[in-house]
């Protein structure tokens, strides 16, 4: 409700197009999020980036990238002030960048979303078209960053060239 989803979704509903989660993991077996094994109807691929294997659900417990997912793209539900994500149709493919120790690196992340380019057409019906980065750090900047850490620049450049929108938290 405070972002006016019902609102945007009665128009963009998500139909068509997946959405990358570079986060904590995703908790495939939710009930808004394919409630079952990995890859399923809503979460249809992915991998954890973090500890190097192909099962990107948390490690830690820690919530972060599946509540960022049901944000995004949860199946519709009325639970407590949750609506369904605002993209409900969309596709999610998880990208887990932490690990299994709660640290997350720079070098992880940019894979992540350079997976994102190379595995953008894996499913044709419902490509990669967003990046959804929701981390926070210590790490301030107050001007462009790109001199900073090239390989986010680099990366970010080429998921944009690829046609792939990367959204960025700030402040988290």
């Amino acid at each position: 409700p405070l972002m006016n989803a019902s609102l945007y979704r009665s128009t963009y509903n998500g139909q068509g197009v997946a959405i990358a989660i570079c986060d904590t993991g995703v908790d495939y077996t939710h009930p808004m999020l394919g409630n079952g094994g990995f890859p399923n109807s809503k979460v249809i691929g992915g991998y954890d980036f973090g500890d190097s294997n192909p099962d990107p659900f948390p490690s830690t417990g820690d919530a972060h990238g599946t509540c960022c997912a049901g944000i995004a793209a949860g199946d519709l539900a009325s639970v407590a002030s949750y609506i369904g994500g605002v993209a409900y149709n969309a596709k999610i493919y998880a990208l887990k960048v932490e690990n299994s120790a709660g640290s997350i690196y720079s070098d992880k992340v940019v894979a992540a979303w350079d997976w994102c380019v190379t595995h953008q057409y894996d499913d044709p019906q419902n490509p990669i078209l967003v990046i959804s980065t929701s981390l926070g750090s210590s790490t301030g900047y107050s001007s462009l960053c790109d001199g900073s850490n090239p390989s986010y620049s680099q990366a970010a450049n080429n998921a944009v060239s690829a046609g792939i929108t990367i959204l960025v938290s700030s402040g988290n």
